[in-house]
């Protein structure tokens, strides 16, 4: 594992944990997020790390996926909240001087399969 998964291995368990000043800590000073969905941009470490620690209710994340591809890392995540939220989300980090520097973001809520297409597909568990 490269030292940036492990950065980002790291990052994902303290959310889960909720521990925010541990979170802020792995962030660079100019830290930015973009949730491309809700058209929101949260620039420093500080708005990143409030806008989660007061979003409704507590969330629990299981890292499904991690890959590196150049100097960004890759993550899916599935994210399950006592508020009933399930979710999952793919999200872009870059780096700089050692800190994460940057995550892109994009969330998927899970849905049956339409009928009209199972002649096609398996479904799985």
């Amino acid at each position: 594992m490269t030292e940036k998964q492990s950065l980002i291995k790291t990052f994902w368990q303290l959310m889960s944990d909720q521990q925010w000043e541990a979170v802020k800590a792995l962030l660079h000073s100019d830290f930015v997020a973009v949730w491309p969905q809700s058209k929101e941009k949260m620039f420093g470490s500080e708005n990143f790390v409030s806008v989660n620690k007061y979003y409704p209710g507590n969330h629990k994340i299981q890292l499904i996926h991690i890959h590196v591809a150049e100097d960004k890392v890759f993550t899916t995540i599935w994210i399950e909240a006592d508020t009933g939220q399930q979710t999952f989300a793919n999200s872009y980090f870059e780096f700089k001087d050692g800190k994460i520097f940057s995550a892109e973001e994009y969330w998927a809520e899970p849905y049956e399969a339409p009928e009209w297409r199972k002649q096609w597909v398996e479904e799985y568990q």
